[in-house]
């Protein structure tokens, strides 16, 4: 019983930490580009196209702000 309190309480710990780093930080750098905005091409040098993921800003909405905005917009069209 005890160890699960124990889990409880980390996991909750760690949920709201991520929340507010979300609040905080909403974007990241984009995974395919690492924040460029464009992608390598394969031979070294030369740029190829630009990032169709981040639609070439570099950043993109972290997943825990798209839920947040979610929730936010279905409550606000409910009322």
């Amino acid at each position: 019983m005890r160890g699960t309190l124990t889990a409880t309480g980390i996991l909750l710990v760690v949920a709201l930490a991520y929340a507010g780093s979300c609040i905080i930080r909403p974007f990241r750098d984009c995974w395919l580009c690492d924040g460029k905005g464009h992608h390598r091409s394969k031979r070294k040098r030369k740029l190829s196209r630009p990032c169709g993921w981040c639609n070439r800003t570099g950043k993109r909405l972290r997943f825990g702000r798209r839920l947040w905005n979610r929730a936010r917009r279905t409550a606000r069209e409910a009322a």
